[in-house]
């Protein structure tokens, strides 16, 4: 059994600071913005850019009824690519289809309509016939 005082142990406490304790743990933290050479060298020899070719959509299987919003959001993301590499046409049918979903938020049918609006007008410009 442990040793006891005549107290029952009642003075027999640990008498320590946290704010020792607390100062010793951030001594031995690391900033989280270290990287070791080795791991950095790792890093770099597994490390290939992520090449983005305008396919996003093709992850898609449209219509999606009541899409979550990461799924919104991948929506949004596969129309605004192929709006980038001037695929307007492709990004007018994913729209469509993306509009034709049961259960959308009102602000993601907004931004979707939105989207087409500018596709049309873009195709329109550019003289791209519907198909």
């Amino acid at each position: 059994m442990d040793e006891e005082d005549d107290n029952g142990g009642l003075f027999n406490i640990e008498v320590n600071s946290e704010d020792e304790r607390a100062a010793d743990e951030r001594e031995k933290k690391v900033p989280r913005d270290f990287q070791s050479e080795e791991d950095f060298q790792k890093q770099l020899k597994e490390w290939k850019p992520k090449v983005e070719t305008g396919d996003l959509y093709k992850t898609l299987t449209l219509p999606i009824s009541h899409p979550s919003k990461p799924v919104s959001q991948t929506i949004l993301h596969a129309i605004e690519e192929l709006y980038f590499y001037r695929r307007f046409e492709e990004a007018r049918r994913v729209t469509v289809g993306a509009l034709s979903a049961e259960g959308l938020i009102v602000e993601f049918r907004k931004t979707l309509e939105g989207y087409l609006e500018v596709s049309l007008l873009s195709m329109a410009f550019r003289g791209i016939q519907l198909m």
